[in-house]
């Protein structure tokens, strides 16, 4: 299969990149800065561009079989550059007629049947006073992929860390409790093993702690 994967010079597209290449998948990494870019470029395909900028984006998507999303906010970015770049995304992968896409989000993107835990509740309660509109783009970015037909699903998390430790296994639910960190070389195993498979297709789960 043949992904474009957005987003891959931050520190957990870095790790998709990784798994994705593991796993023998083609790949046309979209990268920001390439100066930035970590992993071994042999049998990648780099895009440096601005997902900002739809013509970029749509000859990244081009000739994909799916995509995999892993903007993130950087210093001095626009607030709501991860829900204009996944509405590039769309359009692009309608045009190219790319249907599956993985996307990541923290959990204040809340859904009715939540159960979110106390630490989850405050810990976002902190980010909405300190970062709302890094809060709001992440709401605004689902609200696009809820409103396409694409065969989408965004993986949620609290907080991601660094942690380089063999994934074993891992358990996602579709309304938490959210476990309190996880590590980005997780959430690249679970996006890219999301790929191929459909259960949470149309579904925002929860890499939960149980």
């Amino acid at each position: 299969m043949k992904i474009c994967i957005f987003g891959a010079d931050g520190r957990t597209g870095v790790e998709v990149v990784k798994y994705a290449k593991s796993r023998s998948f083609e790949i046309v990494a979209f990268v920001y800065r390439e100066s930035a870019v970590t992993f071994s470029k042999n049998d990648i395909k780099i895009i440096q561009g601005n997902v900002l900028d739809y013509e970029q984006v749509r000859k990244a998507v081009a000739g994909c079989e799916a995509v995999v999303s892993a903007l993130g906010h950087i210093q001095g970015s626009d607030p709501t550059m991860q829900t204009k770049g996944i509405s590039n995304i769309v359009q692009a992968m309608k045009e190219s007629s790319v249907r599956r896409i993985i996307s990541l989000t923290g959990t204040g993107a809340r859904l009715p049947d939540d159960r979110p835990s106390f630490i989850d509740r405050i810990l976002n309660y902190i980010v909405t006073i300190l970062d709302r509109d890094r809060m709001e783009d992440g709401i605004g970015h689902a609200r696009v992929l809820q409103g396409s037909d694409l065969d989408w699903t965004i993986v949620r998390v609290l907080k991601l860390s660094n942690s380089q430790k063999n994934i074993k296994n891992y358990t996602l639910t579709t309304g938490g409790p959210v476990e309190l960190l996880t590590s980005r070389k997780k959430v690249a195993h679970i996006m890219v093993d999301l790929l191929e498979d459909k259960k949470y297709a149309g579904k925002m789960p929860v890499v939960s702690r149980y």
